[in-house]
């Protein structure tokens, strides 16, 4: 299986044929098994081919550009967890307007958006990112999911509970991938929230727009 950092090409999933190929980041480290993980970053697969990895900014814009479709097969970078991109919580709204409501995430620190040329366009070099984050927890539990979520949650890393419902972590990954996680566990009818303190980011779900709107205007970024 090959690995490639290339753009995907529109509609199909399928990157470039004109693109440069060249292996994942070097700054990712391999882990117990030697796969190469990339916290927070997304691989795209198609046939036998691996490309990536991509950061979530970078594949938000290629679902903008239809390079990444519904169909398009893609996994957490290092993982074998392979799904459509339309049954990826953090993606599947873009493909499902149902789904819309119930998750989003304010914008990445602008140096996360900055454009890449050449054959590492949409990665990030991980030798300049810390390999944790500090991260804050709240969810609010309508369903029978509390006890699994909670078991979730402190198997991320360096976790204690502050309240009920609220925990702060130290883990590696960023806010959209960790809710993406924690989402698998839960129920439409449940609600998470989930900072990243470290990169000024959240990622919420299932709190209906209109919560959406007021959180992205109290969340700013410095300026």
């Amino acid at each position: 299986m090959q690995n490639n950092a290339t753009t995907p090409e529109e509609g199909a999933g399928q990157p470039e044929d004109t693109a440069p190929t060249q292996s994942p980041d070097a700054g990712n480290q391999p882990d117990g098994d030697g796969r190469v993980l990339a916290d927070g970053h997304w691989s795209l697969k198609y046939g036998d081919d691996v490309y990536g990895p991509y950061t979530y900014e970078a594949m938000e814009g290629y679902i903008a550009e239809g390079r990444v479709a519904a169909h398009s097969v893609i996994a957490p970078t290092g993982s074998e967890d392979w799904q459509e991109a339309r049954n990826v919580t953090i993606f599947a709204a873009f493909f499902d307007e149902e789904r819309a409501n119930f998750t989003a995430s304010t914008p990445s620190h602008p140096r996360d958006r900055e454009t890449v040329y050449g054959s590492k366009k949409g990665q990030i070099d991980r030798r300049k990112r810390p390999d944790t984050s500090n991260f804050i927890i709240i969810t609010d539990i309508k369903s029978r999911h509390g006890a699994t979520l909670e078991q979730t949650i402190m198997s991320l890393g360096s976790a204690l509970k502050v309240a009920n419902n609220a925990w702060v972590i130290n883990c590696a990954g960023t806010a959209p991938g960790i809710l993406n996680q924690l989402s698998k566990v839960v129920s439409k009818q449940d609600g998470l929230f989930v900072a990243d303190a470290t990169r000024d980011r959240t990622a919420w779900f299932n709190f209906g727009p209109e919560t959406d709107a007021k959180i992205r205007r109290v969340w700013r970024k410095p300026v």
